[in-house]
């Protein structure tokens, strides 16, 4: 890749605003598309990641403006955290169409346009859920086994074509999500800084070296 060219779904929340920047800040060109973006920009389009047309135009927008894609970051994502027995079909569903569904649709699109052209790098935001057992996050944990097994499928058929894909599964990391509870201190967190700078890190890596995935945890582990 001696162009790299960037797509951040989930551009608009915490992580994705960081990265976002980061990444512009280090010279790469980047798209930021999310859901809620009122007025779409040249580099800023909306998107409903669970809407196959709607992904679709997302890359045909971002090409156009771009050129070819080299690295697409999945940020998008929302959260359902209450015990299993309180958890509605709605909870469930919404989760999974965002988080799974929603890296699924991105993921292939990105796929089929980096397969002919000699590759690329897909990376999924994941979480210490998709491997630890943590109460109350029934639906989120089942999304995040989800987008595991799905990047490992994306390197299996991707190696033969260049495509590199990395799972980055994060502890606690302080978002808006956490600036009501008050109890919880964000020294004992990860900042979205520290993401963005990981997810750069692994952005610029030569197109010879594959990073399965990485586990981003604050100071004292898993919060």
């Amino acid at each position: 890749m001696s162009t790299r060219n960037v797509i951040v779904v989930g551009g608009t929340g915490d992580i994705g605003r960081a990265v976002t920047h980061k990444l512009r800040a280090e010279g790469l060109r980047v798209v930021c598309a999310a859901n809620d973006v009122a007025t779409e920009t040249s580099d800023t389009l909306r998107v409903d990641v669970t809407r196959e047309d709607s992904v679709k135009s997302l890359f045909d927008k971002a090409e156009a403006e771009l050129g070819p894609l080299s690295i697409l970051v999945n940020c998008a994502g929302v959260g359902v955290f209450k015990p299993l027995d309180e958890t509605s079909l709605e909870d469930w569903q919404r989760t999974v169409d965002v988080n799974l569904t929603g890296t699924f649709l991105c993921a292939r699109e990105a796929f089929r346009r980096m397969k002919p052209r000699g590759g690329g790098r897909i990376i999924h935001i994941g979480s210490v859920s998709d491997h630890l057992t943590l109460p109350m996050n029934g639906a989120y944990a089942a999304t995040k086994h989800g987008v595991r097994g799905l990047t490992g499928v994306l390197n299996e058929e991707g190696k033969a074509f260049g495509i590199r894909a990395t799972l980055l599964s994060l502890g606690a990391v302080y978002t808006s999500f956490w600036k009501s509870r008050p109890e919880f201190s964000p020294a004992d967190m990860l900042s979205v800084e520290d993401v963005a700078q990981c997810i750069w890190e692994i952005a610029i890596k030569p197109p010879n070296v594959r990073v399965d995935e990485l586990r981003l945890v604050p100071p004292q582990g898993v919060l």
